[in-house]
């Protein structure tokens, strides 16, 4: 199964990343790959299905997948639901951990399967890739939405050896 761990430095409040994230009928504006997104089967503001459209080149898939947000965690966990689609399976997960300068340590997790062995051959081939593009956009994104945090730096390895991420 096709899966990759990204952490990164952003200097933005981990509040801010963690509702840009949890947003996710905002994602077709600014994630590429995603061209339409829409909720389904809300139990609350924290727990609901999404429906997402992706796109890439030729190939439109559409998949459910359940979202669960923890905001005193700052967490996020989504998983597919349903039976329908391209994907055997995925799970993917958020965390943003506050650093001592109040920047944060963002944690990417994804993992994914697809039912069709050549189109798991071509997302394997390019997870990593597609998974620092995503990242991208969110940053990007962020940076038009929120002002950086503005204060000293900070050893960001140090940092996130403390918190084991």
């Amino acid at each position: 199964m096709p899966s990759v761990k990204l952490i990164k430095h952003l200097e933005y409040d981990a509040d801010d990343l963690l509702s840009l994230v949890a947003n996710v009928e905002d994602y077709p504006n600014f994630i590429n790959l995603i061209s339409a997104l829409r909720i389904k089967n809300r139990s609350n503001i924290n727990n609901f299905e999404a429906e997402a459209v992706v796109s890439y080149k030729l190939l439109r898939e559409c998949f459910k997948s359940r979202v669960m947000i923890d905001p005193k965690k700052r967490s996020i966990f989504v998983e597919k639901s349903g039976d329908g689609g391209a994907l055997k399976s995925l799970t993917n997960k958020w965390v943003f951990c506050k650093l001592s300068n109040g920047s944060t340590a963002v944690l990417f997790e994804v993992d994914v399967s697809l039912k069709a062995f050549p189109l798991n051959l071509l997302v394997q081939s390019r997870i990593n890739r597609y998974s620092e593009i995503i990242m991208e956009a969110f940053e990007n994104r962020a940076s038009e939405l929120f002002k950086k945090v503005n204060k000293c730096g900070v050893d960001f390895i140090k940092e996130i050896e403390v918190l084991s991420i």
